[in-house]
């Protein structure tokens, strides 16, 4: 007979604090005593932080933030944890908390096993959150002397002053980086983040705790040798540069001082502060400046652009077209090599799925299949490169791999395909069809089967990515491979589907949330992409009722536009302003338009598709800079768009934009010293090979920017 066994309440609270580990960080649960959690800031393997509200008294009551530390997590190789990083900590702000601005040590607690640190919750945002939030204006207002300009040099004054404030009591920050300042209300900045700190005068820690954030730590910190306040000092250098251009310094600063000055003096016209970044980025530490000559120069820079004084700009380096094509051929030969290939495995990706490595230079790696993030996206840029005369011999182990992966995954499985034009079946087949045209593989009986299985998928989705859009855009791509009779009844189908479905008012239903109707106006998966397609459809069937539902769809996107002088932006169901990149973005938006323009013979129209393209694209500056150089939402799709203006429109100054954004990318080239140059696309811990979001995108758009009339826009032509 089994014997149930009673708690009794005392037993229950025994035990539950007798529980090791992490707290549950959910809303409304207590910590320790006085602390009940309002939500949680930051969940991590070595620490997490939450945001608390807490009641000593009827007087003594507010918000804080609470660090916890679980005992033995993250131990060194000295044996110590986070808690002893904490309890250093806490000491440092009962010692710095009347003479630096940081937050005000609240208290510290133990308990099942865990050490919390509580400090002053200080209102504000990081210095990284409202670069940002600034990212489209802040170069040129840094550049030319904006009221915004001026008001984020005064915050670099404040943080040069605060880290010269902390040397002064003898305290080395030590992670210096735009996410450790907090911008306050009053205009004002606080410093946080004090745990890998060091005291000069005290010599501890001791060994002091290692490490930091990659881009912003010295070649002497990542030695772990003692430190100075020149580590700080390089610190600066990497948050000027970060603020300057809005690029991460880890893709800028791994290089060889000659290589440093060319890129800091692209990105920094002027000349004294482009001087004052590489020397505090100078690998030797006594060569670095005082923190004094770094806060007089940005004064006196400021004083400069109120009163519009003149000063010496730098001259950059320009590449030129043979420059780019070689580079496109060694990046070409990278994308064959082990950096980006696995011998035995082929092409791989970083997974969606898995959580990210602790080591913040690997990935989770997996072998996917589908154009946007596996191996056929790869292929196809070798497609077009192979068309224009490059070399791809180097590339032909994984092109087999992904061969066999299109057969196991695919082929085997046909009927779990996903019909997706970007993660599924339809865009394998349009990779297929350009592949055997292109002359990258053979012609063979049993390709030209693989295409007709992969494009005849159920699909219920509508839009581009996706949808049957999409898969009406694969169907076009694939035209020599399939009976013109079968395309024809096929594209018929989705046509009918999509006209059936658009709404009085001309748009679609992306989603339905608890009977909420979700509509979005973006290429990827709203309008623009749905419009791009019954626009090319309309135009080689010369299809007036098909037309008719395209420029329905076209004027719903004018009635949701947006002006702000001679930009036009649009707005999400959020009332949110969109991003301006390719997938949901206004330069998928334009794209639409473009197309529009391209397909109209009414110049009234013409004019106004071009007013609505044109727009889109002016939301970004000439001089466009941002850290993504991806496809889908940065650099590379935007150039794209500029490059099928220029194409559509005949305006070279879409073409002088593409030019801008392709010196960016040259600029921003890494170079490894065995397998050749590759580009850090996002914010990966290692390159990877895929087309939208990985390395093959970003020398497509170079490849394209050389040869704009032989090479279209991506899976569109």
């Amino acid at each position: 007979m089994k014997v149930e066994t009673i708690k009794t309440v005392s037993q229950s609270v025994t035990e539950e604090t007798e529980v090791k580990g992490k707290a549950v960080k959910k809303a409304g649960k207590r910590i320790g005593y006085n602390y009940i959690i309002v939500k949680s800031l930051k969940e991590s393997q070595k620490n997490d932080v939450v945001k608390c509200f807490y009641i000593k008294s009827l007087t003594n009551f507010g918000f804080c933030v609470i660090k916890e530390g679980t005992y033995g997590d993250t131990k060194d190789k000295h044996g110590r944890d986070i808690k002893d990083r904490l309890i250093w900590q806490q000491q440092l702000h009962a010692e710095l908390q009347d003479k630096v601005r940081i937050p005000r040590l609240l208290g510290h607690f133990e308990e099942n096993g865990n050490y919390y640190l509580v400090i002053e919750s200080i209102k504000g945002k990081p210095f990284f959150k409202a670069c940002r939030e600034k990212n489209g204006e802040l170069r040129d207002g840094l550049i030319t002397g904006t009221r915004t300009g001026i008001t984020f040099i005064n915050y670099l004054i404040q943080i040069i002053d605060l880290l010269n404030t902390l040397h002064k009591h003898h305290v080395v920050h030590r992670d210096a980086t735009s996410n450790n300042f907090i911008i306050m209300p009053n205009g004002k900045v606080a410093v946080i983040d004090m745990e890998l700190s060091y005291s000069l005068l005290q010599q501890a820690p001791s060994p002091p705790f290692q490490l930091g954030t990659f881009g912003f730590m010295s070649p002497e910190q990542l030695r772990t040798e003692t430190p100075t306040i020149k580590e700080d000092v390089f610190s600066a250098g990497a948050l000027l540069l970060q603020v300057w251009t809005g690029i991460s310094p880890t893709k800028l600063i791994d290089v060889s001082l000659e290589a440093l000055v060319e890129k800091v003096h692209f990105f920094i016209p002027d000349k004294t502060i482009a001087r004052i970044v590489v020397q505090c980025l100078h690998p030797d530490a006594p060569k670095r400046p005082g923190l004094s000559t770094i806060y007089n120069e940005l004064v006196q820079y400021k004083g400069d652009l109120r009163q519009k004084q003149q000063r010496s700009i730098t001259n950059p380096v320009v590449f030129t077209k043979d420059q780019i094509n070689q580079t496109i051929q060694q990046a070409i030969e990278t994308i064959g090599s082990p950096l980006l290939a696995d011998p035995q495995k082929g092409w791989f990706a970083e997974s969606n799925k898995t959580e990210p490595l602790n080591d913040k230079r690997k990935i989770n790696k997996v072998w996917y299949t589908s154009f946007s993030k596996g191996a056929t996206g790869v292929m196809y840029l070798l497609n077009r490169a192979k068309k224009t005369g490059f070399d791809t011999q180097a590339s032909d182990l994984p092109v087999q791999k992904a061969l066999d992966l299109i057969n196991t995954k695919y082929i085997q499985r046909i009927d779990d395909a996903s019909p997706s034009l970007h993660f599924g079946a339809t865009g394998i087949a349009a990779v297929l069809a350009n592949a055997i045209n292109d002359g990258l593989i053979e012609a063979q009986t049993i390709y030209f089967e693989w295409i007709n299985q992969l494009l005849d998928r159920d699909n219920q989705n509508a839009g581009f990515m996706n949808g049957i859009a999409g898969q009406g855009i694969a169907h076009l791509l694939c035209s020599d491979f399939l009976p013109a009779e079968l395309i024809k009844e096929r594209l018929d189908r989705y046509v009918a589907f999509l006209l059936k479905n658009q709404l009085n008012d001309g748009s679609w239903i992306y989603k339905e949330i608890e009977d909420k109707v979700k509509k979005r106006q973006g290429f990827a998966t709203g309008a623009s992409g749905i419009i791009y397609f019954l626009l090319e459809y309309a135009l080689r069937y010369q299809n007036k009722e098909v037309q008719a539902s395209a420029e329905a769809g076209l004027q719903w996107l004018m009635k949701r536009a947006v002006y702000r002088g001679n930009k036009i932006q649009w707005r999400s169901d959020k009332n949110k302003e969109l991003m301006h990149w390719w997938s949901e973005g206004t330069s998928g938006i334009a794209l639409a338009f473009i197309k529009a323009y391209s397909c109209s013979d009414n110049l009234t129209d013409k004019q106004r598709y071009k007013q609505f393209a044109t727009g889109a694209l002016l939301n970004h500056p000439k001089q466009v800079v941002d850290n993504n150089l991806s496809q889908l939402q940065g650099l590379s799709g935007l150039g794209e768009v500029y490059l099928e203006a220029c194409r559509v429109f005949q305006e070279q100054e879409w073409n002088e934009r593409a030019a801008w954004i392709a010196q960016v990318i040259m600029h921003l080239k890494k170079e490894h010293h065995e397998f050749g140059p590759y580009w850090m696309v996002q914010y990966e811990h290692q390159p990877t090979p895929d087309f939208m979001t990985g390395n093959s995108g970003v020398i497509h758009f170079l490849l394209r920017y050389c040869y704009p009339d032989k090479i279209g826009f991506p899976l569109l032509s």
